[in-house]
This record gives structure tokens, C-alpha cells and sequence, in this order.
């Protein structure tokens, strides 16, 4: 544990230094400032949803990529692996600030535009396991990739799959088929943050965003104990 607050600390400290909290927040703002622009069109709540729903993918999944492609060029790696503290350490560490970062973000603008009309536990658990799943993801295709450009490559996939449950919530298709992707879960936790939802539902999509947390965690830790550097 004493290993795992070490990372805590430096990793905050580094992510604050490379300014990634300010990009984070700019990112937020602009996701508002659409919303607020499209305010006039009527209710927007699934809008809202998916604008939200980006945060995750962007602070977690392109920022764990980049933040492993960076540690690999400055040789960060290298010191880590001879270390008393474990490798899951260091990837824990950082999985776990960007998931707080992405939830603190996501409150910032479900007030700025909800006020507190809105469920903050099905928003603050469903933002988090989202970022922890893309945070994950995105270590391991950084992991695989040998650049950035063939890390965007491998992503595009991963991002059309993350996608499709939005189908669902636009009224198309029947939510059986979606379930085992993986963001279903997510989304749906996310969109009670907004509307009500059945409690045997909710019971059910939040256990699979837990089981494809879990996952994602194993396949992160697998592909970057293959990948030692």
C-alpha cells in the first residue's frame, strides 16, 4: 500500500505538471458550451449522455495511451520494472487519477447544465468504471502499438464498438443484443444519472460494467507483462 500511495502522489503531481487537468477541464468547457447551444432544440438529455460519455474516452483512453508512450521514449518504464512496487502499481495508480479526473469533470458539467436535477451515484460510478475501462484499453493498444499513429489505427475499432449501445438509447435495436459489449453497461448507469430506469435493470447493467472492468483490467496487466520493456 505504501508503494501504491507513492504512485498516487507522483502521478498527480506529473499529470497536474503536464497540464493534463487544465486539457481535461478545456475539453469539458467545450463539451458545455455544445450542449448549451443545442439547448434551444428542446430536451437533451441523451445528448447530454453522450457528451458526458466522451469525457471517458478522452481523458482515460487517449491520455493512458500517450501516457505510456511517453514513459516508454523517456525510459520511465525501465526504472519502474526495477522497483520494489509491482507494475500493477504503476498502471493502477495512473488508471485510478484519470478515472477521478474523468468523474470530477463529468460533475462539472452535468451541474453547469442539470444543476443538481440529476442522480449523482449512477453518475459518479458509471463515469468512473467507464474511465477505468477506456484507461485500461488504452494501455494496453499503446502497449501493442509500436507508434502513435499505429495506436489511432488500432483505436478506431475499439471506438466504433464503444459506439454502437448508444444505438439503443436512440430507439434502435432491443437492448439483449447489446449487452455484451462492453460500454453497455456504462451508458445505460450513465443515462439513469438523467431518467428513470428500472431498479432490476440498473441491477444488471451495473453488474456488467463491473464484470467488463474487471476484464479490462486483466487484459491490461496480461499485454503489459508481455510487453516489458
Amino acid at each position: 500500500m505504501r508503494h501504491m500511495g507513492i504512485f498516487l502522489k507522483w502521478d498527480t503531481v506529473l499529470l497536474y505538471r503536464n497540464r493534463l487537468f487544465h486539457i481535461a477541464l478545456l475539453i469539458a468547457l467545450i463539451y458545455t458550451g455544445i450542449f448549451f447551444l443545442l439547448k434551444p432544440l428542446g430536451s437533451l438529455t441523451r445528448i447530454l449522455v453522450v457528451l458526458i460519455f466522451n469525457d471517458p474516452v478522452v481523458t482515460g483512453y487517449i491520455f493512458g495511451g500517450v501516457i505510456w508512450m511517453f514513459d516508454k521514449n523517456q525510459h520511465t518504464l525501465q526504472a519502474v520494472s526495477v522497483l520494489p512496487a509491482n507494475r500493477r502499481h504503476y498502471l493502477l495508480s495512473k488508471i485510478l487519477i484519470l478515472s477521478l479526473l474523468a468523474v470530477m469533470v463529468s460533475l462539472v458539467m452535468a451541474i453547469a447544465t442539470r444543476g443538481l436535477d440529476f442522480n449523482v451515484f449512477h453518475l459518479v460510478i458509471s463515469v468512473f468504471f467507464s474511465s477505468f475501462l477506456f484507461s485500461a484499453v488504452g494501455f494496453a493498444v499503446a502497449a501493442l502499438s509500436r507508434g502513435f499513429n499505429e495506436f489511432l489505427l488500432y483505436s478506431v475499432p475499439f471506438f466504433i464498438i464503444s459506439a454502437i449501445p448508444m444505438l439503443y438509447m436512440f430507439g434502435i435495436g432491443e437492448i439483449m443484443y447489446f449487452i455484451p459489449l462492453p460500454t453497455t453497461g456504462c451508458i445505460e448507469i450513465l443515462r439513469a444519472s438523467f431518467t428513470s430506469l428500472n431498479s432490476w435493470y440498473l441491477l444488471i447493467m451495473y453488474c456488467q460494467m463491473f464484470i467488463w472492468a474487471v476484464i479490462s483490467w486483466r487484459v491490461v496487466v496480461r499485454v503489459t507483462q508481455k510487453r516489458q520493456v
